[in-house]
């Protein structure tokens, strides 16, 4: 199984745009962290700078897009393969299908780990800077702790739920544009008109997970953070439920 996970990790590391997509969410980490930090004097801000929860709501919204980073590394991990060919020889080296799974998936969590430090090193060191700098409450209280331990197991579930729809759809173009659409657009729109539903979405349970609260709705209707971490393991129990069954009675061309 180490050997399986290890070759995983290679195939991330090899894959050629790799290094512009981190790049690019780190890039997207910072402008969100700027733009989540209100300007001194502004009037009626979603969180006041005086707020001690600033700081923490500050780096949960960072974390939105390594979400969406992650989401893809998972979908391309399997994606990738069958649109190279190269799952084949996978499987014949492997042949238990569950075990390239498990692998799969594993890295993908390693990877989110890692993803997840760099991006709370990029917020956390920005977010302190320009609240401090506009003489706001920068607290690293128990919130900003739960949102970090949050932030961690929303990336894991978010890639893992990601080599999931990757190998249940298979189709490279069709599971990265599915991703793209729901995680950017879909589960914005539902937010705006069934905020009573889209609390039970995936991107409902991360926003309760992070304590995004009015930040990430106007309704402010989010679950609590445990029920949201519950629900977000179950949707990634589903969807990786399901691969596990289906990929063993596949055929592979």
């Amino acid at each position: 199984m180490r050997a399986l996970t290890r070759a995983e990790l290679l195939k991330l590391r090899t894959t050629r745009i790799l290094g512009w997509i981190l790049a690019g969410t780190l890039a997207m980490v910072l402008v969100t962290t700027i733009a989540s930090v209100p300007s001194t004097g502004s009037t009626n801000p979603v969180v006041p700078l005086a707020d001690p929860a600033l700081l923490a709501r500050t780096v949960g919204v960072s974390y939105l897009w390594p979400q969406l980073t992650v989401a893809l590394l998972g979908v391309l991990s399997y994606t990738q393969e069958e649109r190279h060919g190269t799952i084949t020889w996978t499987y014949l080296v492997e042949p238990r299908r569950r075990r390239v799974l498990a692998a799969k998936g594993s890295a993908i969590v390693l990877a989110g780990a890692v993803i997840a430090a760099a991006t709370l090193a990029v917020s956390l060191v920005a977010g302190l800077a320009l609240i401090r700098a506009r003489d706001g409450n920068a607290t690293l209280g128990t919130e900003f702790w739960q949102v970090v331990t949050a932030a961690a197991l929303v990336l894991a579930a978010t890639g893992l739920i990601g080599v999931g729809v990757g190998t249940l759809v298979r189709n490279q173009i069709v599971a990265v544009a599915l991703t793209l659409v729901w995680l950017t657009a879909g589960e914005h729109l539902l937010i705006e008109v069934l905020p009573q539903v889209a609390r039970w979405t995936p991107g409902g349970a991360t926003n309760s997970l992070l304590q995004l609260g009015d930040v990430a709705t106007t309704s402010g209707s989010v679950l609590h953070a445990p029920a949201g971490g519950l629900l977000l393991v179950g949707y990634t129990c589903a969807v990786l439920g399901l691969a596990l069954v289906i990929v063993p009675r596949r055929d592979v061309l």
